[in-house]
């Protein structure tokens, strides 16, 4: 069965064809060889529904959205960037975006593409006084339904500022990363590989959690 529905797509054309105004470019990270995922043709079951996902997208931006696939031997896939036509990529999903997680890469791409982050004057004031790089994971799961309002928070920055980038990780499928970092409940973002914070919260307690953890100088 497919992941994206053809009454899915009808309203992604419809939303689409409205929302975007710049192109953006996604670029699908796959591999294929052995690995914890495998289905008999060789290739991670997560890469397949991943590309599904990423190919309803562009059939439904109207020649706003390409995508680009690079298939290599990464064991940390699927990957999908999503930027500007020649900008590196800021915002990053590690894992399939389905489920609630979907919104939240429907909400990047529409944002890469206006360029609007929408957040305070406050928010960009000091997001402009950043003197160091800031690398957000926000583990999530796709029945959370809180998770979309944190990582989508996290893009934001990352569009904001070329010293942020986010990433939304997929907690279910990459269970030795979440270890790592001691996931036990979601969404909970790791600034810079130490700290972390958990829950969803509002811009301006999300924005001092980051700039505490990933960037003490600044408050």
């Amino acid at each position: 069965m497919a992941i994206v529905s053809d009454d899915l797509k009808a309203q992604l054309r419809e939303r689409l064809g409205k929302s975007l105004t710049e192109p953006v470019v996604l670029t699908l990270h796959t591999a294929r060889g052995d690995g914890l995922l495998v289905l008999p043709d060789g290739e991670c079951e997560t890469c397949g529904l991943s590309r599904e996902i990423a190919d309803a997208l562009v059939e439904a931006a109207g020649g706003r959205v390409t995508l680009a696939v690079v298939d290599g031997q990464a064991p940390d896939v699927p990957v999908l960037e999503v930027a500007r036509p020649g900008d590196t990529a800021r915002i990053v999903f590690r894992g399939l975006p389905a489920g609630y997680e979907f919104s939240t890469l429907l909400d990047a791409v529409e944002r890469v593409s206006t360029g609007r982050s929408e957040l305070s004057p406050e928010t960009v004031s000091a997001l402009s006084a950043l003197t160091t790089d800031i690398d957000l994971q926000v583990f999530v799961t796709p029945t959370c339904p809180y998770c979309p309002s944190a990582a989508s928070m996290a893009n934001r920055l990352a569009l904001a500022s070329p010293r942020v980038h986010a990433s939304t990780v997929a907690a279910n499928e990459f269970p030795e990363l979440s270890d790592r970092f001691g996931v036990r409940g979601v969404p909970h973002t790791v600034v810079n590989s130490s700290g972390s914070f958990v829950g969803a919260l509002p811009e301006a307690a999300f924005l001092g959690e980051v700039l505490r953890l990933g960037n003490p100088r600044v408050n």
